[in-house]
């Protein structure tokens, strides 16, 4: 049973697992919500990645824990107007969720 792991490409990134592969390009991201959950003795940061809108909007979700996850995360430090403190926002204060925007390309036009 293969693992879950994100892989960059040229244009954005791809979700592998044992269903398939989701490829998404940066163009396709419209918001990015970083935040932690509490696993009793840890956190575990999560982003929700946020494509489309209205009826087609699809939320992906990934987690530090996933391979390739630090990778995906200096490639969207590319994105214009990215939270590039977004890491520290959502560590402290640790055992809170600290959901926060971190990017959002409505309120950042190329």
């Amino acid at each position: 049973m293969r693992k879950p792991e994100i892989i960059t490409t040229d244009n954005g990134f791809a979700i592998v697992t044992t269903k398939g592969t989701d490829a998404v390009s940066l163009d396709e991201v419209s918001a990015i919500v970083a935040y932690k959950i509490d696993e009793l003795t840890t956190d575990l940061v999560c982003c929700d990645i946020v494509t489309g809108s209205g009826d087609g909007e699809q939320i992906r979700t990934i987690h530090e824990e996933i391979p390739g996850f630090g990778t995906v995360m200096a490639r969207f430090e590319a994105l214009p107007g990215f939270n590039k403190q977004w890491r520290e926002a959502v560590i402290l204060p640790p055992f809170a969720t600290n959901r926060t925007t971190i990017y959002n390309r409505a309120a950042n036009p190329t």
